[in-house]
This record gives structure tokens, C-alpha cells and sequence, in this order.
């Protein structure tokens, strides 16, 4: 492959700058867009005409994406008037729904399109909570019974604890809308919705269920129902039960591209053989189904797929590779429905992972142990942003400079291990996905006896996404001195 490209290394700042040369694997025209970067989002609300926070237990942030249910962020006080979430990049929809102590809806506000890019933080306007009764848009209000008897003594007898009411478009394959509530309150609401034709399903969740794979729920949607402007519809009761082992399956197709190429040019052309296709849950951890097969093959199906929100990942099937190639962000979320097949339309491209390994030591040469440091703290910035804060629980390292296991300690910027295959023979702290960064700037903090002993700074520049970077020059911890900026 190739040879080396030159890197310009800046050290502590009393240090004097100093170039060194990095080895790199060159990836002609590659530019890797990280989506699955994070940035953050301050929605505020307000309480409006008719609404109080006296009466309200909580309050949840609601977001959809393109159309497709994204999450629910739950737990916000509604005297703090904002939260916080972060999401990846991209148009969201939010609207804010107050919970009342028994669970469900009790006001909710209009929504409002945002759009986030990675690394930055926005803030929407003040949301007003008006009750669920009078918000602006139509409403579907549903209710259940569980085995044929009242939910209020039958989720306790047969150990559901929440359902999941989702409300979804005319064609059954994307999530308008969707609430959670405590299975015994019987009866739950999603507002805000414009008028169309929607269907209605009921999910039921025991303690054990993960999330997106309920053990209980309506078989089948109900509906349609057409819901004119501002029209609150009630529906149901509908009984839930449990879900047969066929009733919660549906199947998944989809197929890829390498570097846009077509799978016989573009394997071929980076070597690739073997690739491990991998259906996660709604967790993008967890694996559901997976299957290796050969690049060229450019497709791939799947069956028995528990029903739910599904995320697919890529990867070369023989890491640890120099070149780690893979779908860099996970696709999805993608609807699994009972008893039908999903497709992912658009290929799913399969790029060259950007990796940046950096060796760490003492500048005397010393070891851990001789000065007594137990751990090692980092921060990760990219282009002059926080990406990873000291406080990251995945920021705090063994101190073992020395040792071999030392290669293994990965700081992955996309956050979904094992996406990034880490080289055998680097050293050093590795960071893995650093997609769109040409200026990585990477501190260290030593810990001894529970404060900052030691401490380093590095920015490494210029970077090509799609390459692995190994950094000749060590990131030297040097002992703190009084008033020394780097050991704040």
C-alpha cells in the first residue's frame, strides 16, 4: 500500500512544533460523510392556558425523522421550562408532551421541524403545552383490554407494566406518532397529527421486553381511520394479547454499494472478500440476525426478524484490517412488521473506516506504576469541538502504557463497536470514525491518587478521511506544575 504522508504534530504548548511523518494508507477520492454524527437540541416549553406543572408528573420530548418514529426523551421537569437531547444530524419534528402522575398524556404542544448538524447545538422556540383536548391538529385516543378483561386489574395479573400506542400512515410502514404509558391507565393519546388516513397498533411491554420486541400487543394494525383537521377520534377498545412466534416475524432486504461502485467493480477493486451483514435492535447493539457473504453478492435477505425498528451494519468479515471497511454509519431505522417484508431502497455504501492511533508515554520513560497512576483521562476534539469530554465514561482508560493490551484501547466517535476494526500492530490511544476531521486534537490526563499528576496535548493535522493514521511521536505525559493549564 502506500508509504507516508506528512503530518505537522504540535505538542504541549511550551513545546516547540515539529513535523513527523504518519503512515497512512491512501484511498483515492474518498470523502466519508459522517450523518451519525451527534449534535444537540434545547427544547424548551411553557405551560399554556389550562395546563400547570402542579399536575404534571414529567414531561417528554417526541421526535420523528423523516416521517419515522426516532425516540421519545422522557423524564424532564416541567418547572425547567428546557432539555437537552442530542440527536444525529439531520430534520427532526419535535413536540413536548406533559405526563400526568397516572401515566398518560395530559397536555401537549404543537410541533416543530429543527434541523441539526453534527457537532453544533440549536434551540427551538418555547413549545406551549395546551391540554390534549384542545392542542392544534387531530388526535387518535385508543384503549385496550388485556385477554378480554379491564386493564386496570389485568396488566398487574399477567405482568405488563407499559403499552406503547403507535399511530401509522396510510401505508402502514412509517410511525406518525407514538406515546407510552403505564398498561393499567387503559387508554393512551397521540396528538398532533395533520389529517390523512392512519392505522393504529398497540404494543405490550413486560419487565423482561426489550424494547421494540413487546411479548404482548394487537396482532395486527387497526384501522384505517380517516381523521379530518382538528378532530379528536376515539378508537377500541382493542384487546391485547400475546404475540405466537410467527405473529411478531417479518423479513428485511437490502444491498450495498463500495464507494458508490457496483459490487463486482468495487470489491474487486478494494480487495474485498467476505462481509458480515448484521440486522440490531432498536438498541443498535443488539444483534438480531446476521449472515456472511461475499462482497460481490451485493445483496442480502433476511426472515424471522423480530417486528420492531431495525438498524443494519456492515463490516469486513476478517478484522483487525489496516482498511476497515464497512457502512461507516449505521443504517436505519427501518420498520420491521409482521408477517411482511421490509426493503431498504437506497444501497447502503460500504467505505473505508478513518482511524488515528497515537502512542502514549512518560516522558522520563517511566511507568505507571512508578508514578503512580492508575488511569488515564481523555479528550478528543475535532476541528476546535469537544467530541469526547473528559467526563465520558469511554474517555477514562487503564494506565498501561507499556503493555500490549494498550493498542486495544479504542475511543470509537461513532459509537457503534464493532464498527471499527483496530490494526494488530498500532499502538497507542486509537480513535476510531473521526469522519470529516482534519484537525484531531487529542488531551491526557494522568490520575494519581485520585487528581491530575500528569498531563499532555497533541493536535495532529492535516487528516484523509478513509485512512489509518499512525502518529510516530508519543503524546509524553509530563508532570503538572503549579498553575499549569493543562492539568485543569
Amino acid at each position: 500500500m502506500g508509504k507516508s504522508v506528512g503530518k505537522w504534530v504540535q505538542g504541549r504548548s511550551r513545546a516547540l512544533a515539529f513535523s513527523l511523518f504518519a503512515f497512512a494508507l491512501p484511498l483515492t477520492g474518498c470523502m466519508v460523510n459522517n450523518s451519525s454524527a451527534r449534535g444537540s437540541v434545547i427544547v424548551q416549553w411553557a405551560t399554556g392556558p389550562g395546563t400547570t406543572c402542579a399536575t404534571i408528573a414529567s414531561v417528554n420530548v417526541v421526535a420523528t425523522r423523516n416521517g419515522a418514529d426516532y425516540g421519545t426523551f422522557t423524564n424532564g421537569r416541567c418547572t425547567d421550562g428546557a432539555m437537552t437531547i442530542q440527536v444525529g444530524e439531520g430534520a427532526y419534528t419535535l413536540h413536548v408532551e406533559a405526563i400526568g402522575g397516572d401515566g398518560s398524556v395530559v397536555a401537549a404542544s404543537p410541533a416543530e421541524t429543527i434541523t441539526v448538524q453534527a457537532y453544533n447545538t440549536v434551540q427551538s422556540d418555547i413549545l406551549v403545552l395546551a391540554p390534549t383536548s384542545t392542542v392544534t391538529g387531530s388526535s387518535i385516543q385508543a384503549s385496550w383490554t388485556v385477554s378480554g378483561q379491564a386493564a386496570a386489574t389485568a396488566c398487574g395479573t399477567n405482568g405488563l407494566k407499559t403499552v406503547v400506542l403507535s399511530v401509522y400512515d396510510a401505508t402502514q410502514t412509517n410511525v406518525i406518532g407514538s406515546t407510552s404509558v403505564t398498561c393499567a391507565t387503559g387508554g393512551a393519546v397521540v396528538a398532533n397529527l395533520d389529517p390523512g388516513t392512519y392505522y393504529v397498533l398497540l404494543d405490550g411491554y413486560t419487565p423482561s421486553d426489550v424494547t421494540g420486541h413487546p411479548s404482548w400487543g394487537t396482532p395486527a394494525f387497526k384501522g384505517p381511520y380517516t381523521l379530518p383537521a382538528n378532530n379528536d377520534t376515539t378508537v377500541g377498545p382493542f384487546d391485547i394479547s400475546p404475540l405466537g412466534a410467527s405473529a411478531g416475524v417479518g423479513g428485511l432486504t437490502l444491498s450495498w454499494t463500495v464507494f458508490g461502485a457496483s459490487p463486482a467493480a468495487g470489491c474487486a477493486k478494494y480487495s474485498l472478500g467476505k462481509l458480515n451483514v448484521t440486522v440490531l435492535g432498536s438498541d443498535q447493539t443488539t444483534a438480531l440476525a446476521t449472515t456472511q457473504l461475499d462482497c460481490k453478492t451485493g445483496q442480502a435477505s433476511f426472515s424471522n426478524v423480530a417486528a420492531g425498528p431495525v438498524y443494519v451494519r456492515i463490516d469486513e468479515a476478517n478484522p483487525p484490517d489496516a482498511n476497515a471497511y464497512g457502512n461507516v454509519n449505521l443504517t436505519g431505522p427501518v420498520t420491521i412488521l409482521a408477517n411482511q417484508t421490509a426493503n431498504i431502497s437506497a444501497a447502503i455504501d460500504i467505505a473505508q473506516r478513518t482511524i488515528i492511533a497515537i502512542p502514549v508515554a512518560f516522558s522520563d520513560g517511566a511507568s505507571c506504576g512508578s508514578h503512580g497512576v492508575s488511569s488515564v483521562q481523555y479528550q478528543i476534539s475535532g476541528n476546535g469541538t469537544v467530541l469526547v469530554p473528559f467526563s465520558d465514561v469511554d474517555a477514562t482508560k487503564p494506565c498501561d502504557l507499556t503493555n500490549a493490551t494498550f493498542k486495544q484501547q479504542v475511543i470509537d466517535l461513532d459509537n457503534s463497536p464493532p464498527a471499527c476494526a483496530v490494526p494488530g500492530n498500532v499502538a497507542g490511544i486509537v480513535v476510531c470514525n473521526a469522519h470529516g476531521i482534519t484537525k484531531l486534537t487529542v488531551q491526557a490526563h494522568g490520575i494519581q491518587s485520585g487528581a491530575v499528576g500528569f498531563a499532555a496535548k497533541m493536535d495532529v493535522t492535516p487528516l484523509t478521511d478513509g485512512t489509518l493514521t499512525e502518529v510516530q511521536q508519543a503524546l509524553l505525559l509530563q508532570a503538572c506544575g503549579a498553575g499549569d493549564p493543562l492539568c485543569q
